[in-house]
């Protein structure tokens, strides 16, 4: 046996012995058709979109069902009517048109737009006359969300296709999918999260600090178990009042299953967890291979213009950015009346390092900036105190 044949019999073993981790739906299923929201498979499903109050939006309905139909229904079915309006017409070039109006509603609903196709037999010899001799109903059910104009979205793609060549994953292990985010100082609440997935299922989900790659610790209550309807878009509504400012990510973890991608979105702050068994770092599906670029299908929508205000009598110690920090982060601080503020800096065995500010501080939002030159890398605390009276106190985490 030759070279070249030893080679050969080597490669074929390892790729039965240590098959692909991650790929898209495509590399472990021999299916090219792609779903649409409704689980129909179709050649060109109408896509979900998301609007604004009073926001319009036509779509090409033309060739949904890869032919032309003969007739259609002239108003869809809307499952929410409160939500919005809709209608086809043909315009000057025979193309269908499906217009969406989004009313002063938030919500989502399904819109089902039915097409009929019919065959037709001559009933004579000279082929001049013809009747309908099968029928054939076929419906598209796509989702319309709509937002009311405070609501800001995020996301680092915006192509999200139901298409196993557009989806990532794992068929069989665990695993975590996250995107990174940076506010700078801005202020939001976080409303709803928008994500997709192709099987049916669970996931945990959690908001954490983002640094260098995603944190493990959730934002205060922002975490949870989701269901997954695979193949349409899924929604998390959040409660909670948690202000986000500054770097996190949004981080979700599923078992065999694979989450959809817009294969032009932003490689940079797409994540994965964990690369390989025996690796334990996050990593961009990129570096697998140039075919995986892309990002996640997740969306966040935020309430924008959120303004910390402390209760009547209350001092408030906000948070640092960023966090973890190198060289330099800034502490932010609110305060309910004037007085004297300062802010005391400690290491993590609680030895006073400096303290910052020490001057008379009117109402309002206030902020500071911590350089760490010439301290060790490490956890350090810092501490409030308005006339005196020590009001609160938070960790940060120092990364040369």
């Amino acid at each position: 046996m030759n070279f070249q044949r030893i080679m050969f019999v080597i490669i074929a073993v390892c790729g039965i012995v240590f098959p692909a981790e991650y790929g898209s739906l495509s590399d472990f299923v021999k299916n090219e058709a792609k779903p649409d929201s409704s689980t129909v498979w179709l050649e060109n499903p109408i896509p979900d979109i998301t609007l604004r109050y009073n926001e319009k939006d036509t779509l090409d309905v033309t060739w949904v069902f890869n032919e032309f139909p003969w007739d259609f229904d002239t108003y869809p079915v809307i499952e929410v009517t409160s939500l919005l309006t809709s209608y086809v017409y043909q315009d000057a070039n025979l193309d269908l048109k499906l217009v969406v109006n989004a009313k002063n509603s938030t919500g989502h609903t399904d819109v089902t737009y039915t097409a009929y196709f019919w065959d037709w037999a001559y009933t004579d010899s000279t082929h001049t006359d013809s009747i309908a001799v099968d029928s054939l109903i076929m419906r598209d059910t796509f989702k319309v969300s709509i937002y009311d104009p405070d609501i800001e979205t995020f996301e680092w793609g915006t192509a999200y296709e139901f298409d196993p060549l557009s989806t990532f994953g794992s068929p069989s292990r665990e695993w975590s999918a996250a995107l990174d985010f940076d506010l700078g100082f801005d202020t939001y609440v976080l409303k709803e999260i928008e994500f997709g997935y192709t099987y049916d299922g669970t996931a945990e989900w959690k908001i954490v600090p983002f640094s260098t790659f995603p944190g493990e610790t959730p934002i205060g209550d922002l975490h949870g178990t989701a269901d997954i309807a695979g193949g349409i878009q899924n929604y998390i509504n959040i409660e909670s009042t948690e202000i986000l400012t500054g770097e996190f990510a949004v981080v979700f973890k599923t078992t065999a299953n694979f989450m959809y991608m817009d294969p032009a979105g932003n490689s940079d702050h797409t994540w994965i967890y964990p690369l390989s068994v025996s690796d334990s770092t996050w990593a961009h599906p990129v570096d697998i291979g140039d075919r995986y670029a892309g990002a996640w299908y997740i969306r966040l929508f935020s309430k924008t213009g959120i303004e910390i205000t402390a209760e009547p009598g209350d001092h408030v110690l906000l948070s640092n950015y960023p966090n973890p920090f190198n060289n330099e982060t800034v502490i932010k601080w609110n305060m309910s009346r004037p007085g004297t503020a300062l802010i005391n800096i400690y290491n993590s065995k609680g030895e006073f390092i400096r303290n910052l500010a020490g001057k008379n501080f009117g109402a309002g939002n206030h902020a500071v900036t911590f350089d760490s030159s010439g301290l060790n890398s490490g956890v350090f605390y810092y501490e409030l105190l308005i006339d005196g009276k020590r009001e609160a106190s938070k960790k940060m985490l120092y990364l040369k």
